[in-house]
């Protein structure tokens, strides 16, 4: 058991709105309250707070929580995008992203948080603002007096005592501590050779 899982114990059956009877999640993510009935699922996202990336990009060195990301990002480099916004022409590998992207022209934001009644236009987006309703900052530097809501923020944070910069441009071999820093390089310097994220 992860030290961030929660057990919910039994498998207590419920019935949704539609009346369709449904299997109670039973991995529970203690970091931000997610829960999954699935274990494989519940592993894939730990992950986003361990700061695990175990897939490695072959062209740019970058690493991601899931294959599944990797596919993705991996067609940035193939410039391959068949999803194409009729608004702007933006192209996207896979037809979820378009409609989320499509919601910056529509104003949509579909995705309330119960907290606050704040609105955001992804699950993810959503995801990142319920942190700032949990408890108290549970991860502290033991470098300096900082505090922070999720291990992969304390990790990033660390590298600015570690000097660790794990993210390495392949055009001329800079390295960044941060993979936005590292998109904003190759943005910058080599734009010939860089494509636009989706």
């Amino acid at each position: 058991m992860y030290p961030m899982e929660g057990k919910l114990e039994g498998s207590v059956l419920f019935s949704n709105k539609e009346g369709k009877t449904q299997a109670h999640k039973r991995h529970y993510c203690r970091e931000c309250g997610k829960s999954f009935s699935v274990r494989a699922r519940f592993r894939r996202h730990m992950r986003i707070h361990t700061g695990d990336k175990p897939y490695r990009c072959s062209h740019c060195q970058l690493c991601f929580t899931s294959q599944e990301n990797l596919t993705e990002h991996a067609q940035k480099h193939s410039g391959h995008r068949p999803h194409r916004c009729s608004q702007c022409g933006k192209g996207f590998f896979r037809p979820g992203r378009l409609e989320i992207h499509r919601r910056i022209h529509t104003g949509e934001k579909p995705h309330h948080c119960a907290q606050c009644e704040k609105s955001f236009k992804s699950g993810e987006e959503l995801q990142r603002h319920a942190l700032i309703h949990t408890e108290e900052k549970q991860h502290h530097c033991c470098q300096c007096e900082r505090s922070f809501r999720r291990s992969a923020q304390l990790l990033r944070h660390m590298r600015t005592h570690t000097g660790e910069k794990p993210y390495s441009c392949v055009q001329c071999d800079r390295c960044f501590s941060r993979p936005e820093h590292l998109r904003g390089h190759q943005h910058r310097a080599h734009p010939a050779q860089t494509h636009e994220p989706a």
